[in-house]
Protein backbone atom coordinates (compact mmCIF):
# COMPACT_ATOMS: atom_id res chain seq x y z
CA UNK A 1 0.00 0.00 0.00
CA UNK A 2 1.44 3.41 -0.99
CA UNK A 3 1.40 6.44 1.81
CA UNK A 4 0.33 9.95 0.54
CA UNK A 5 3.26 11.19 -1.30
CA UNK A 6 4.44 14.57 0.75
CA UNK A 7 7.19 17.06 0.00
CA UNK A 8 10.52 16.34 2.08
CA UNK A 9 13.57 17.95 1.95
CA UNK A 10 16.55 15.24 2.31
CA UNK A 11 18.58 14.04 -0.57
CA UNK A 12 17.13 10.56 -0.61
CA UNK A 13 13.66 10.95 0.63
CA UNK A 14 13.48 12.52 -3.03
CA UNK A 15 14.41 10.20 -5.04
CA UNK A 16 12.07 7.82 -3.41
CA UNK A 17 9.06 10.14 -3.90
CA UNK A 18 9.51 10.99 -7.26
CA UNK A 19 9.84 6.53 -7.67
CA UNK A 20 6.69 6.45 -5.65
CA UNK A 21 5.39 8.96 -7.86
CA UNK A 22 6.29 7.63 -11.12
CA UNK A 23 4.92 4.13 -9.42
CA UNK A 24 1.62 5.49 -9.64
CA UNK A 25 1.64 7.33 -12.71
CA UNK A 26 3.06 4.24 -14.64
CA UNK A 27 -0.41 2.64 -15.28
CA UNK A 28 -1.81 4.44 -18.29
CA UNK A 29 -5.38 4.12 -16.69
CA UNK A 30 -3.96 5.97 -13.62
CA UNK A 31 -3.46 8.36 -15.74
CA UNK A 32 -6.46 8.95 -17.94
CA UNK A 33 -8.47 8.68 -14.39
CA UNK A 34 -6.58 11.52 -13.62
CA UNK A 35 -6.92 13.60 -16.39
CA UNK A 36 -10.73 13.23 -16.52
CA UNK A 37 -10.81 13.92 -12.94
CA UNK A 38 -9.49 17.09 -13.32
CA UNK A 39 -12.06 18.21 -15.70
CA UNK A 40 -15.17 17.12 -12.87
CA UNK A 41 -15.43 14.72 -10.37
CA UNK A 42 -17.14 11.08 -11.31
CA UNK A 43 -18.26 8.14 -9.07
CA UNK A 44 -16.99 4.76 -9.73
CA UNK A 45 -19.77 3.91 -11.69
CA UNK A 46 -19.19 6.49 -14.29
CA UNK A 47 -15.31 6.38 -14.42
CA UNK A 48 -15.92 2.25 -15.22
CA UNK A 49 -18.20 3.34 -17.90
CA UNK A 50 -15.45 6.23 -19.43
CA UNK A 51 -12.48 3.95 -19.38
CA UNK A 52 -14.41 0.51 -20.31
CA UNK A 53 -13.48 -1.28 -17.43
CA UNK A 54 -14.94 -2.95 -14.45
CA UNK A 55 -16.34 -1.02 -10.95
CA UNK A 56 -13.32 -3.37 -9.46
CA UNK A 57 -11.01 -2.61 -11.14
CA UNK A 58 -11.84 1.45 -10.86
CA UNK A 59 -12.09 1.06 -7.32
CA UNK A 60 -8.58 -0.48 -7.23
CA UNK A 61 -6.78 2.24 -9.17
CA UNK A 62 -8.49 4.70 -7.16
CA UNK A 63 -7.46 2.93 -3.74
CA UNK A 64 -3.58 3.98 -5.27
CA UNK A 65 -4.48 7.18 -5.88
CA UNK A 66 -5.90 7.93 -2.87
CA UNK A 67 -3.27 6.52 -1.14
CA UNK A 68 -1.08 8.64 -2.80
CA UNK A 69 -3.12 11.81 -2.36
CA UNK A 70 -3.99 12.04 -6.35
CA UNK A 71 -7.65 12.22 -5.68
CA UNK A 72 -10.58 13.11 -2.99
CA UNK A 73 -13.56 10.74 -2.34
CA UNK A 74 -16.39 13.04 -1.42
CA UNK A 75 -19.16 11.53 -0.34
CA UNK A 76 -22.80 12.66 -1.86
CA UNK A 77 -25.48 10.41 -0.55
CA UNK A 78 -25.21 6.71 -1.49
CA UNK A 79 -22.42 7.28 -4.16
CA UNK A 80 -18.96 8.68 -3.46
CA UNK A 81 -17.61 11.05 -6.19
CA UNK A 82 -13.48 11.57 -6.77
CA UNK A 83 -11.86 14.56 -8.06
CA UNK A 84 -8.46 15.55 -8.61
CA UNK A 85 -6.08 16.84 -5.63
CA UNK A 86 -5.21 19.70 -7.94
CA UNK A 87 -2.61 21.29 -5.31
CA UNK A 88 -0.76 17.75 -5.10
CA UNK A 89 -0.70 17.34 -8.52
CA UNK A 90 0.92 20.79 -8.89
CA UNK A 91 3.20 19.61 -5.80
CA UNK A 92 4.31 16.68 -8.46
CA UNK A 93 4.91 18.58 -10.82
CA UNK A 94 6.87 20.73 -9.62
CA UNK A 95 9.28 18.14 -7.93
CA UNK A 96 9.37 16.23 -12.04
CA UNK A 97 10.61 19.61 -13.27
CA UNK A 98 12.95 20.13 -10.76
CA UNK A 99 14.44 16.93 -10.77
CA UNK A 100 14.16 17.13 -14.84
CA UNK A 101 15.72 20.79 -14.26
CA UNK A 102 18.77 19.99 -11.86
CA UNK A 103 22.17 20.71 -12.76
CA UNK A 104 21.25 22.13 -15.98
CA UNK A 105 22.97 25.94 -16.84
CA UNK A 106 21.61 28.21 -19.02
CA UNK A 107 25.01 28.46 -21.63
CA UNK A 108 27.33 31.25 -21.66
CA UNK A 109 27.39 33.52 -24.40
CA UNK A 110 29.13 32.83 -27.99
CA UNK A 111 28.63 28.92 -26.39
CA UNK A 112 26.55 26.49 -28.02
CA UNK A 113 26.05 24.22 -25.05
CA UNK A 114 27.33 20.91 -27.30
CA UNK A 115 30.44 19.15 -25.82
CA UNK A 116 33.82 20.33 -26.43
CA UNK A 117 35.23 17.50 -29.47
CA UNK A 118 38.78 16.11 -28.32
CA UNK A 119 41.50 16.72 -30.13
CA UNK A 120 41.71 14.49 -33.09
CA UNK A 121 38.59 13.21 -33.00
CA UNK A 122 35.80 14.75 -35.74
CA UNK A 123 38.78 16.27 -37.96
CA UNK A 124 39.11 15.40 -41.42
CA UNK A 125 42.01 13.35 -41.57
CA UNK A 126 45.20 14.99 -43.83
Amino acid sequence: MLKQIVPKTSGGAVADRLARICKVLAVDTRVRMLEMLAQRQMCVGALARALAITPAAVSQHLRILRDAGAVVADKQGYFVHYRAAPDTLAAWGREAAAFFTAGQEKPVAGESGAAPTPAGHGEAAS
